[in-house]
């Protein structure tokens, strides 16, 4: 977790900020805290880590579609799913 720290703030004061933002959020998903000094009152900003969308093709991990290339995209569009019928 990258921290940044705008304005004059003391130790102790920064410690219990990022726990309190760690007790919220599981670790590993904050990638970004920012605490902005303005006066007596601390601005809290975070940027929480962005989960892909991993896509399965043909028994493999093959990523985002929007990474494909345009034959694995039609591929994608072309492809039925399986119906269940109930």
């Amino acid at each position: 977790m990258k921290i940044v720290v705008k304005g004059v703030l003391p130790d102790a004061e920064r410690d219990a900020y990022i726990k309190y933002i760690t007790g919220k959020f599981p670790p590993g998903v904050v990638e970004k805290l920012v605490l902005d000094v303005q006066g007596e009152y601390v601005d809290i900003q975070y940027t929480l880590h962005r989960y892909r969308d991993l896509r399965k093709m043909g028994g493999c991990c093959i990523g985002e579609p929007a990474d494909w290339n345009p034959a694995k995209q039609a591929e994608l569009r072309d492809t039925l799913p399986n119906r269940i019928e109930v």
